[in-house]
């Protein structure tokens, strides 16, 4: 059965480079690179196989502050304690935090620039929700498509609205602002809920870069591979599970990779508020760099004839 065009598109994106990797490589090492101090980066959606992954990773990197934030306090101990003993002389705060509450995420930031003395680098939204997969509206929940947007996107809306002005205003941070994203986002054939959501959460970071990217934010959707999780487990039938085979650290490392200083003007504007993939090849993707400058590649847009 040949493919449709929207299809096709999605293909294209997953494959974007040749090679797509499953575990963290040489050019990615978290552990080669030497983060600033102060450093610090907030997870939101601290639970969980891709959050520890990039808990993990920018402990190694060195980060001196690391917050982890999730619904549940108590679920956030075996990340904590693992970042911990990768790094004891990270500071590691976990808090409450329900994505969905604007009051909560604003006490959530309010509570990082008091810890750390209003210093901020990163921010990474890694909250999520999926209800379980089917292809046809008439049998999805009304209430798990309504979910799926006040998790994915207007979560996503609250940490830009809350965390920006300390992102910005922090001087010679990072200012990084990362949506873990997916490959749902560019697909068309998948469980309405979530991939339209996504896309809607992906075209949001497109506004903060058009927003924001003048005054020296770094924003970018990051699809973290297939990683086998609670969320998998609860939203995938299971004779897809075999293809989650991806290390939770690639993701991990791929963030650090995107954020970590000394990097060239040109990356940072070759990638800034566009759809990337941990997968991908960093060094094949460098050398597409003039391509996605000059097409202006990894964006939404509503093809045209021209």
């Amino acid at each position: 059965m040949s493919l449709t065009p929207s299809q096709s598109n999605a293909q294209a994106c997953r494959d974007f480079v040749p090679t797509l990797h499953t575990a963290p490589y040489p050019a990615i090492d978290p552990s080669l690179v030497k983060l600033p101090s102060p450093y610090v980066v907030c997870i939101i959606g601290g639970r969980g196989a891709a959050a520890g992954g990039l808990a993990r990773s920018f402990a190694r990197a060195g980060a001196s502050g690391i917050i982890l934030a999730a619904r549940t306090r108590p679920a956030l101990d075996d990340t904590a304690n693992e970042v911990r003993s990768i790094n004891p002389a990270t500071k590691v705060v976990v808090a409450e935090c329900d994505v969905t509450s604007t009051s909560s995420v604003e006490a959530l930031a309010s509570t990082t620039k008091a810890t750390f003395d209003g210093h901020l680098d990163v921010v990474v939204v890694n909250s999520g929700y999926s209800g379980p997969m089917t292809a046809d509206v008439v049998q999805e929940s009304p209430a798990d498509f309504q979910s799926a947007f006040e998790v994915n996107t207007i979560g996503t809306f609250h940490a830009a609205h809350h965390f920006l002005p300390l992102l910005l205003g922090t001087q010679s941070g990072a200012k990084a602002f990362i949506a873990i994203s997916s490959m749902a986002t560019p697909t068309v054939a998948g469980h309405t809920h979530y991939c339209v959501s996504k896309a809607a959460q992906a075209r949001f970071v497109e506004m903060l870069y058009e927003q924001y990217a003048g005054r020296g934010l770094f924003c970018a959707s990051v699809h973290p591979g297939g990683l086998k999780s609670e969320f998998s487990n609860k939203s995938m039938p299971k004779q897809f599970h075999h293809l989650l085979t991806d290390s939770p650290d690639l993701v991990g490392s791929f963030c650090v990779w995107l954020t970590k200083p000394g990097d060239s003007n040109r990356q940072l504007s070759a990638l800034n508020g566009r759809f990337l993939s941990c997968k991908w090849d960093v060094c094949e993707l460098e050398e597409r760099f003039d391509a996605i400058l000059e097409k202006d590649l990894l964006r939404f847009r509503v093809a045209v004839d021209l």
